[in-house]
């Protein structure tokens, strides 16, 4: 949103840099007075000059001579520039306007004075949008619009009280003060316009909102733009609402353009406070200031819930909840009730201002209906929804007592007549309940009232009664009241019938072929006396399966003794209990088992899975005699190949001969795990041990006799594994079963042989001797071949050197029992195994054999490598052998050869390095080392070259030093000098150094000023801006190439600076004409810098050791 300049003028409080507001411009052109004096600008001198005659002048007189008008000439106006911005201010500054002559030129002689400048600032707001410049910006800019912000000779001012994010056209109007001897000019210099925008801000807060119109459910807002947008459009606005009486907080009810919004579905007759804020690209405004409308009142809401609570058989208390009053207070209540089923079957009842209201003279069991509606100022509101409530009954008087219908063993029918009066509500049903009177009757339900019937019919039949018991029988009646007092009892009683079941047969003792038994008389004899009982068996629990075994009379007790049974086997029995009218049904099941008996013999065990180290014995389970196997004894025992067997078969199957007589065996043992051992000595007895794949029990088992052992165990799987017998070997095997009544007799025996297997380990493995490079090796057979002769051997070796794991590899594969390893490393230690195979396979390793071979001269060192080589000397690195070859290295040999000369030893010794002098410089040298150990002297390193530096150049000759003097300048020193000729053995001249003394000082130290480099091929030096009055002491050296070192000074020659010694202020410097370093000719301090010489160089220069002292004192010394 833009704003006009016509807004700009009438701005409040826009603030001149001289403290005053704005005021209107003339047009741009425009020439008058400024009404009043400002900032010492008189009035009137725009309007200088008046071509109006006086009024005394005659027309036709003769013009008096008109003087000459000087009017000033001025610099062009520049525009303003900017210096700061802010959200309502910008600060501009401008160049200063200056008087640059007369339009006439005054008499020679004549002074006239210049013009003073007074500087006019003016603003007018243009096109915010707009990037208009130059002659598109003064286009733009109305000439009526310019406003003055400031008035004044500064040239820098600050307009204040901006609106954000606008863009401002400025223009400068120069007003110059022209004394009464000048003329005025025609226009006033002006500059171009030029225009500065100031930063948008977010908009100011928006007017409260207005209320657009209202009913009783809605209230419409409407609200304008706010005054100020902060220079960007406003897109955006939010309305809250908030009704004081819910004490919730403000909500935003829109969001949108629009500046009117509808709110539904308010409450009638509330309060609602809103408030709006706006948003623009930069962000959100405040909130504005609240608003508060109320909505119109309505009728009362109906009174929910209504609640009706009956009190007694004549009261009612009805009860509502209070209703909105639809912003109107609720005057009164008005209660209604029916007794009938019609919508105009209403009556009021009530009208007040309670919310409860209790309705008395009602009659008992009548269902009543109520309803309730609440009234305001409004009118009447609507009904509630309808209550009904009914009051209570009296309950009906007790029924007539009943009398018997019919009865048989299990039943009883009756009847009863209804009661008398019902008590004012209908009988809705009956209870009859029965009591058991008989001893026989309580056996079957307590000795309590228990309900058999309950409905609305007067008969009724009770069932699953005794036969032959009485019982006695009451009734009452319920209507909505409730229960009626009981009738008179009355006493009912069943036809007779069979017995009830006796007891359970229970075991009073049992052996393994007889069972004694006993059980309890019935507790009713069904009205007639017990002749017998009958007892019947099973071996099963099924009643198909049930046989009499016996029929006693009743006068012979509850007892029985049941014989010819088999050990071990569980039976059942049920018993019948027997009178005139038939038996009775059966009694409960009991059951009893015989004791059991030890098992029979199992059949001779199976062998299976037969390796040479395994078998696997299976056998069928034996009859167990009425307790399961829980253990078996399993007998094996190794057979001398000295007895032959007969039965053996070469498939591993055996056949039985009978059954092994071991019954004096200790049989407290037993085994844990699932795998059986057995292991021969061949010298005594064999320990085997067994186990079933299931679950073992037992301890520690006992061997006797030679080559016998049985291992006990407990499980359901009739197979066990026998691990860890010899190849090719033949056992015997019996199997004996147990239970908890003993062990039944041995099974006939089986005969099993191992199969073949791989050989053993060879025996005594031996080195037999050994060289550098070979050992030999010898070894003896295998004791044991396990059945398949042996047909080779495998010999593998591996090196012990270092600290990992030896890795053997294949030395040796052969039918011979020695062998040489050969390709070995001398001095390294070796460890061998051997194994031996046959037709099943390889055997298992002999135990490793650690042997080494013979040492040998070390290896060769590393090739010789040359370090700080001087002209007589070198220093002489080299790294020790690879391998020492089984023998430590005690000692090196150096040797050092001229071209054309034989090989000198120059060093032996155990360092790895030598510092070699006395050659001769410039010369080429051949080197080789040698490695030396206990054994002998190893192999030449490759031979190294290398050729020793050149001697520093000789000192220069014939050094002359011409001083030039020149009154105006400091003198200036010039050098020059001869080189020697080049003769091969001293290095070429890289540089020359120039030291400069002052040896002005009577002292037997002098004072280093100077020192220069130049080049080597220079032959001449000059040294400028040397102090008057000044002895110096000049020397020149050479420093050689190649690292060859510096030569020695030549003869120093003494110089005198005429003129007369200045004192010292400053450091001066002498500067070469060839070289760029500058040094201090003096020194005003101790604090060193680059280029300047630190307190070492300072002090008086010594020579020798007592030089190197005073450096160190003094620190790094400057170049």
């Amino acid at each position: 949103m833009s704003t006009s300049c016509a807004e700009i003028k009438s701005m409040p409080g826009t603030s001149l840099g001289n403290g005053d507001t704005a005021a209107p411009c003339k047009t741009n052109g425009e020439r008058g007075t400024i009404p009043e004096q400002r900032n010492g600008i008189r009035p009137g001198f725009l309007n200088k000059h008046s071509t109006t005659l006086p009024e005394d002048a005659e027309p036709d007189a003769e013009p008096a001579e008109v003087p000459p008008e000087y009017v000033p000439r001025f610099s062009q106006a520049t525009p303003p520039s900017m210096v700061t911005v802010d959200f309502t201010s910008i600060t501009l500054q401008w160049s200063a306007v200056s008087q640059t002559g007369l339009s006439v030129s005054p008499p020679e002689g004549t002074e006239l004075p210049s013009c003073s400048i007074a500087y006019s600032l003016q603003m007018q707001q243009v096109e915010t949008r707009s990037t208009a410049t130059g002659a598109e910006l003064a286009g733009m800019c109305k000439s009526d619009k310019w406003v003055e912000v400031y008035r004044g000779t500064d040239l820098l001012t600050q307009v204040r009280n901006l609106r954000p994010g606008r863009r401002y056209a400025f223009r400068l109007v120069c007003i110059p003060v022209v004394p009464p001897e000048l003329t005025a000019p025609a226009s006033q210099p002006t500059s171009p316009p030029v225009a500065f925008a100031n930063p948008a801000t977010v908009p100011g807060a928006p007017q409260p909102p207005r209320l657009g119109g209202r009913g009783r459910t809605n209230l419409t807002f409407r609200w304008v733009e706010p005054e100020d947008t902060g220079g960007r459009d406003v897109y955006l606005y939010h309305l809250q609402m908030m009704a004081p009486a819910t004490q919730q907080g403000f909500e935003t009810v829109y969001e949108g353009e629009e500046k009117r919004y509808k709110a539904a579905r308010l409450v009638p007759g509330n309060e609602y406070r809103a408030r709006v804020k706006a948003f623009n690209i930069i962000g959100e405004s405040v909130w504005s200031d609240e608003a508060s409308f109320t909505t119109q009142a309505t009728v009362p809401e109906r009174p929910d819930p209504l609640e009706c609570t009956p009190d007694g058989p004549s009261d009612v208390l009805v009860t509502w909840g209070v209703p909105a009053d639809g912003g109107a207070p609720i005057n009164t209540y008005q209660l209604q009730r029916s007794d009938g089923d019609g919508p105009d079957s209403f009556e009021p009842i009530y009208n007040g201002t309670e919310c409860q209201y209790r309705v008395s003279g009602l009659r008992s069991g009548v269902l009543y209906r109520f309803r309730v509606l609440a009234e305001n100022e409004e009118g009447r509101g609507a009904w509630s929804n309808i209550a009904a409530a009914q009051t209570a009954a009296v309950p009906p008087d007790s029924p007539s007592m009943p009398t018997v219908l019919g009865s048989n063993r299990t039943s009883v029918s009756i009847k009863w007549e209804a009661p008398e009066a019902d008590g004012g509500s209908p009988v809705s049903s009956y209870q009859v309940e029965l009591r058991p009177k008989s001893k026989a009757g309580l056996a079957g339900m307590s000795d309590e009232w228990l309900t058999v019937y309950q409905g609305e019919a007067t008969a009724c039949t009770m069932s699953c009664l005794y036969a032959g018991c009485v019982y006695r029988v009451r009734i009452r009646a319920k209507n909505a009241s409730g229960w009626s007092q009981y009738s008179i009892p009355s006493d009912v009683k069943a036809a007779p019938g069979v017995p009830h079941a006796p007891g359970a047969p229970q075991s009073m003792g049992q052996s393994a072929v007889a069972i004694e038994l006993a059980w309890e008389a019935p507790q009713h004899d069904g009205g007639s006396d017990i002749m017998s009982y009958r007892l019947e068996m099973s071996e099963g629990a099924s009643n198909s399966g049930f046989k009499t075994v016996q029929t006693r009379s009743a006068t012979e007790g509850c007892r029985a003794n049941v014989h010819d049974l088999m050990p071990g086997t569980q039976y059942f029995f049920q018993v019948y209990a027997v009178n005139n009218q038939g038996a009775s049904a059966a009694s409960g099941t009991g059951s009893a088992t015989t004791r059991p008996a030890p098992p029979l013999a199992p059949p001779p065990p199976t062998p299976s899975d037969i390796t040479s180290s395994s078998f696997k014995l299976s056998w069928a389970c034996p009859q167990a005699r009425g307790a399961p196997v829980t253990e078996y004894m399993v007998n094996l025992h190794h057979v001398p190949e000295a007895v032959p067997s007969t039965n053996t078969l070469s498939n591993g199957h055996a056949h039985a001969n009978g059954n092994s007589v071991l019954d004096s065996l200790d049989d407290t043992s037993s085994t844990s795990g699932s795998t059986a051992q057995a292991q021969d000595t061949r010298q005594g007895a064999e320990a085997a041990s067994v186990s079933g794949r299931a679950g073992l029990a037992g301890g520690k088992g006992s061997f006797h006799g030679v080559g016998q052992s049985r291992l006990p165990w407990r499980g359901a799987d009739p197979s066990v594994n026998v691990t860890g017998l010899h190849p090719f070997q033949e056992y015997s095997c019996q199997v004996q079963a147990g239970n908890s009544a003993g062990f039944s007799d041995w099974s006939s025996t089986a005969f099993v042989r191992t199969a073949p297997a791989a050989p053993s380990a060879p025996t005594n493995l031996q080195a037999q001797g050994a060289s550098s490079s070979s050992i030999s090796l010898h070894w003896e057979q295998p004791e044991e071949d396990n059945g398949s002769p042996v047909t080779g051997y495998l010999l593998e070796s591996a090196s012990t050197s270092g600290r990992v794991a030896p890795v053997y590899q294949k030395a040796y594969s052969g039918k011979d029992t020695r062998c040489t390893v050969s390709d070995l490393r001398p001095g390294r230690g070796y460890q061998f195994r051997v194994l031996a195979q046959n037709a099943q396979g390889q055997g298992p390793w002999s135990q490793p054999l650690h042997a080494s071979a013979e040492a040998d001269v070390p290896g060769a060192p590393s090739q010789p490598v040359c370090s700080k080589r001087t002209s007589n000397g070198v220093t002489v690195k080299w790294v020790a052998p690879e391998v020492e070859n089984g023998s430590p290295v005690i000692s090196y040999r150096l040797q050092c050869h001229q071209e054309g000369q034989p090989f000198e030893e120059v060093y032996r010794g155990c360092q790895l390095q030598y510092r070699l002098q006395g050659l001769e410089a410039g010369t080429s040298y051949s080197l080789r080392v040698q490695a030396v150990n206990g054994v002998g002297e190893g192999c030449w390193s490759e031979e190294a070259g290398f050729a020793t530096t050149r001697l520093p150049p000789q000192p220069p000759q014939g050094l002359e030093c011409t001083l030039e003097a020149d009154p105006m300048e400091r003198p200036q020193l010039t050098l020059t000098w001869n080189p020697h000729n080049h003769d091969g053995v001293h290095a070429d001249v890289a540089s020359h150094e120039v030291e400069l003394l002052d040896v002005t000082a009577p002292s037997t130290h002098a004072v280093r000023v100077a020192k220069h480099t130049c080049s080597g091929r220079m032959q001449q030096h000059s040294i400028p801006n040397l102090l008057p009055g000044t002895r110096y002491q000049v020397r020149l050296r050479c420093v050689g190439s190649q690292g060859s070192g510096h030569g020695d000074y030549c003869d120093p020659v003494i110089i005198s600076t005429p003129g007369s010694r200045e004192p010292v202020s400053k450091p001066a410097s002498v500067m070469s004409e060839t070289s760029s370093s500058t040094l201090p000719l003096a020194l005003s301090s101790n604090k060193g810098r680059r280029g300047s010489m630190t307190g070492a160089e300072a002090d008086v220069i010594p020579t020798g050791n007592e030089r190197i002292r005073k450096i160190k004192k003094g620190g790094k010394a400057g170049q």
